[in-house]
């Protein structure tokens, strides 16, 4: 039988390991956290939402009022939180940027993708500065937000954005606040064009059920179809109660 003194000191030697290997996980998760937070800062810092200066891996109130602001601008609800639908509409984002300057497109705004939009901006007379705020992203054809995207597909139409944006715009705030995840309680219609049953806007896309782009390809087309221009679903959704169109 081991003496006291010599179990005593197997005993310590056990919790030295065990509270050692505790504050190693716990530093190792705490290192993850603040690696997580760098990369949403530093995609967030490439689209100009947040200065490079303030990617420091600190889940701050500078860093919920970026992700607030690029959540106004896809569609999504603005609280300031980084679940799985920002996280896909932020590296979704970033991937439309590489594809256009020829970096590789893995939705992580690194410095490969940062030195591309910067040689891009300078072979196109931009400020070579690497960010893709919106003049860079206006120059490379993506819709930075929701209401832009939609703009940039009335040309197929042979509509005049000056002429029927506005009557999209009131439409589309009254049917979805141009989410893309609103769900009507009561009927189940579902996105920005609020389509009955969502499914429907397959047709457009496969990933209809999270991709703004889809969505309105899909409430433009069915505009069309039916209305003929935003400003003729407008006069019907108003001439109506409930509103529909």
């Amino acid at each position: 039988m081991r003496s006291q003194p010599a179990l005593r000191a197997v005993l310590f030697t056990v919790l030295v390991l065990l509270v050692g290997t505790a504050q190693g996980a716990f530093t190792s998760t705490r290192a993850l956290a603040a690696d997580t937070v760098t990369w949403r800062q530093t995609n967030l810092a490439g689209l100009g939402y947040l200065a490079s200066g303030e990617i420091d891996g600190a889940d701050g109130p500078r860093t919920h009022a970026a992700l607030k602001a690029f959540q106004h601008d896809n569609g999504l609800d603005e609280d300031g939180v980084y679940g799985a639908r920002s996280e896909l509409a932020l590296h979704r984002q970033v991937q439309a940027v590489q594809s256009k300057v020829g970096a590789a497109a893995d939705g992580q705004y690194g410095a490969g993708t940062r030195s591309a939009v910067s040689n891009w901006q300078r072979s196109h007379g931009l400020t070579a500065d690497g960010t893709a705020g919106p003049a860079t992203m206006n120059a490379l054809a993506i819709g930075r937000t929701v209401e832009l995207t939609a703009q940039r597909m009335f040309a197929a139409h042979g509509w005049s954005v000056s002429a029927q944006f506005s009557c999209l715009q009131r439409l589309w705030d009254g049917e979805s606040n141009w989410k893309v995840y609103a769900t009507n309680p009561s009927s189940g219609a579902y996105g920005i064009p609020q389509a009955l049953p969502g499914s429907k806007m397959a047709t457009a896309g496969s990933d209809w059920q999270n991709n703004p782009a889809t969505q309105i390809k899909w409430g433009l087309t069915y505009i069309d179809g039916r209305y003929h221009t935003p400003c003729g679903a407008l006069s019907a959704w108003q001439s109506r109660s409930p509103h529909w169109y």
